[in-house]
């Protein structure tokens, strides 16, 4: 799975050292039965075509895991179960650590309340939990923590206006792209901020000036956070860029897969997290109010884009997951127009109620027919949507039959050519 490409750094420097050709993976055929996230490289050997931002959040409890193995009578080979369940508790770590920033930046806006029902519904309401919990050490859920750190680090400079906030925003930046090179996107969060303060002071130049000095760590500090993706390349190439995922692309010209993301029966967005609803009619609401600006200016300026890069990736439903899971990080600045609606109707306990409750059961009930199978893993179509839907398990003539409504991904794109995705 794409866990062990993102992880495999840490035994080839610590344990088996061999980062420039990976060769060890040739003798562990149980760890490594599938090599999709592996390509050979210009030494003969093997390179990982993922950054290495997810192995150093990962390092600490690697570290643990490496320390305990020998005690608990396990190898020290990087992949015996205390290797596994460190990675694990990383994730949920990692993922806890983001909601606990995101409730520090919601509390200076809204009330104790309101933050713990937000935060609640985040968790239980949308696909972190399947991500940190069931399907652990995939990239979103520390993505979402980084996303979480910058929006802490750019509001209080937004607040403030301390040059070192607006600096550290930039060099979280750089942190998200050296996990997924595409979240270099999120770059246009502090932009939007940046862009929303340049026009309370009226476009005024000489107040772009003055943040200079910010502006100039802060994209000292995206280099270096950035830098070791580069450094490892040039190791294992000879060149400091590489376009490490070979034939695999983006169709910049099918706007249908947007809508399939956003609302299809396979992955939709709205549809597996039906908490999206909430979170745009909070946007709407909130469009007016001053305090708000900077988070609408972020959100216009990041969202479109990001949904827009993300859906026009070859394999926009992202293999085997529940719901869209490479739009998670965006919930973090999504957080702030739910807390909005909650904020609006916490009087109003029945609509509280009632709405929050049927998106965090739905989302609920909707990861355990995943978990149990009933939920297909990425070939849902709407007749085997409303056949399973409300139902907690599936009989075998069940399965069968959902089987023939399904309607399964074409993985063979992956061996298109380049120049094939942007005809």
């Amino acid at each position: 799975m794409d866990a062990n490409g993102y992880y495999i750094y840490l035994p080839a420097i610590f344990i088996f050292d061999d980062l420039r050709t990976l060769g060890f993976v040739n003798a562990m055929p149980e760890q490594f039965d599938r090599k999709y996230f592996l390509y050979k490289g210009v030494n003969g050997g093997y390179m990982t075509k993922y950054t290495p931002g997810m192995a150093i959040l990962e390092l600490p409890f690697f570290i643990a895991g490496h320390l305990v193995a020998p005690a608990f009578g396990y190898e020290q080979t990087g992949y015996s179960p205390p290797y596994r369940l460190a990675i694990a508790i990383s994730s949920i770590f990692y993922s806890c650590l983001a909601l606990w920033i995101l409730a520090i930046v919601l509390s200076r806006y809204f009330t104790k309340n309101v933050v713990l029902i937000t935060t609640v519904a985040l968790l239980a309401g949308t696909n972190i939990l399947f991500s940190s919990v069931f399907q652990p050490a995939t990239t979103h859920n520390y993505v979402l923590f980084m996303l979480c750190a910058m929006i802490f680090f750019i509001d209080r400079w937004n607040s403030i206006d301390k040059p070192m906030d607006f600096a550290m925003a930039c060099a979280c930046v750089g942190f998200c792209a050296l996990i997924r090179p595409t979240e270099i996107l999120t770059g246009l969060v502090p932009v939007g901020f940046l862009v929303n303060k340049w026009k309370s002071h009226k476009f005024q130049f000489s107040w772009i000036k003055e943040q200079a000095v910010a502006i100039l760590i802060g994209m000292i500090l995206f280099l270096i956070f950035l830098a070791p993706v580069s450094i490892y390349w040039k190791y294992a190439t000879g060149n400091w860029v590489a376009y490490t995922y070979e034939q695999e692309g983006f169709y910049f010209d099918r706007p249908w897969q947007i809508w399939l993301g956003l609302f299809g029966s396979r992955k939709g967005w709205f549809i597996y997290t039906p908490l999206i609803f909430l979170a745009v009619w909070g946007l709407y609401r909130m469009w007016s109010i001053q305090r708000f600006s900077g988070f609408i200016s972020s959100i216009l300026w990041y969202l479109p884009f990001n949904i827009y890069i993300v859906l026009s990736w070859y394999g926009w439903w992202y293999g085997g997951c529940f719901g869209m899971r490479a739009l998670i990080p965006s919930l973090a600045l999504l957080a702030f127009p739910i807390a909005y609606v909650v904020q609006e109707a916490v009087r109003q306990k029945v609509f509280v109620t009632l709405v929050f409750s049927i998106c965090i059961l739905l989302n609920l009930f909707q990861t355990v027919q995943y978990q149990r199978q009933v939920l297909h893993m990425d070939a849902m179509t709407w007749k085997a949507y409303f056949y399973i839907f409300g139902k907690w398990s599936l009989s075998r003539e069940e399965i069968e039959k959902r089987n023939k409504m399904l309607d399964h991904p074409d993985y063979s794109q992956r061996g298109k050519k380049l120049d094939e995705y942007f005809k």
